[in-house]
């Protein structure tokens, strides 16, 4: 079971007096910054401040598939030196001048968890996870440790990554979770972590408690979700930064996709289940059927069978919202739903019985599933709208410059 964690007394962790080299950069809040600045969301419940750098699109030039499809995860250390960011020669904007991020000194057991952790939450995509430096290859890095105090960032900053104001790849970056602030808990670094990576991919923050990129609270393990959902920290918003705009809502694993290919060879079927309404229940003529649905990959399509005949059929990534016909006689009913995934691995729901009496309480919708099913941008409407990736697929604007974008992850610990 995972439970929030206050992290009032994390965040008096002393700073490391000979690294803190780093001027200290002011944050400013979102829609008032000049290139180079640095904005910042509200607060976590947690007190964690994330914050993100504005600096200019990559432009006509970025290419909507990502080159650096490698993501080095570095735990030892790194001395950074400044410039454009370039995980082959350690070169950071974020560093004001030549700065030691310090090593994480973790558990090899709870090291060997969040490389596991990593691992999984990319296992759809078409990238590599290693620990073993690349070196000259294209590549991503995600350094594990020290304090943000390192890069002249305030103390309850937990993680940063480069961020363009197009929402583009940025090449060989650098990303960043400073372990010093949160406990050494492998999930929750991974979650981090993961966020960061892909911030440097071109995603922006969502309003999605269960996908890595969210502000919100959530008690369980977060994975990319192959859903539509609205951008924003803790309100709605279109996709960018500093009142820029990419795009305007998000599906992680569909943008993911786009970046970095989908992985090769999936036999894993797709999970699914009927969540309203529930087996036995009493509902009127023209009831809505509310189906959730998720894949390693993508989801492609549900089709909705009553009686063992198929009704409606779907596309997109759900969750789904399918209207049983009003012509249904007021009887019981059998509803079985139908769900494949893009490499057309199938799955069939538990069957659910329902009887149908004109005049009964329709099914309640389950919990952020909206009530406008035609409306794909609803929190209940089907995910079936089409994503791309920066102000146009792929991500497109001006010169390449880096920025960075904090996590917005709640501290969580197993308990």
């Amino acid at each position: 079971m995972r439970s929030s964690l206050l992290v009032g007394a994390l965040l008096l962790v002393p700073a490391i007096g000979s690294a803190e080299s780093n001027a200290l950069r002011s944050l400013k809040a979102p829609g008032t910054a000049s290139y180079g600045d640095v904005v910042a969301g509200p607060a976590t419940v947690n007190d964690l401040q994330f914050a993100r750098q504005v600096l200019p699109a990559v432009g006509p030039t970025a290419s909507a598939l990502a080159q650096s499809r490698v993501v080095y995860l570095n735990k030892n250390g790194v001395t950074l030196s400044p410039g454009n960011n370039d995980a082959r020669t350690n070169r950071s904007t974020l560093a004001q001048q030549t700065t030691t991020i310090g090593a994480w000194n973790v558990s090899a057991t709870t090291w060997t968890a969040t490389v596991n952790c990593m691992k999984e939450l990319f296992a759809p995509f078409d990238v590599t996870i290693t620990e073993t430096d690349p070196g000259n290859v294209p590549h991503m890095e995600a350094v594990f440790g020290g304090s943000p105090g390192q890069l002249g960032l305030p103390q309850g900053v937990a993680g940063v990554s480069p961020f363009t104001t197009d929402c583009a790849v940025i090449e060989n970056s650098i990303v960043y979770t400073f372990t010093n602030v949160i406990p050494a808990d492998a999930r929750l670094a991974c979650e981090i972590m993961a966020q960061e990576v892909a911030h440097s991919y071109g995603l922006d923050h969502e309003l999605l408690a269960s996908d890595p990129m969210t502000y919100l609270d959530y008690n369980g393990n977060r994975s990319f979700k192959n859903q539509v959902a609205s951008c924003g920290e803790d309100t709605q918003r279109p996709c960018g930064i500093n009142g820029s705009v990419c795009r305007n809502n998000q599906n992680s694993v569909a943008l993911l996709t786009e970046r970095l290919g989908a992985k090769n060879g999936d036999t894993t079927p797709p999970t699914g289940t009927i969540a309203s309404p529930s087996t036995g229940a009493t509902v009127p003529p023209g009831f809505n059927i509310y189906v959730n649905a998720a894949d390693n990959t993508m989801v492609a399509s549900a089709k909705l069978s009553i009686d063992g005949t198929l009704t409606e059929t779907k596309t997109g990534g759900g969750p789904f919202t399918f209207t049983a016909p009003t012509t249904l006689s007021q009887t019981t009913h059998r509803l079985k739903v139908e769900i494949a995934d893009t490499a057309g691995n199938v799955v069939q729901t538990q069957e659910v019985t329902v009887t149908i009496k004109a005049g009964a309480t329709p099914p309640p919708p389950p919990p952020g599933m909206g009530t406008d099913p035609t409306n794909p941008q609803s929190p209940g409407g089907d995910d079936s709208a089409e994503i791309t990736g920066g102000c146009a697929a792929g991500g497109s604007g001006g010169s390449l410059l880096l920025g960075l974008a904090l996590v917005g992850l709640v501290v969580r610990r197993r308990t």
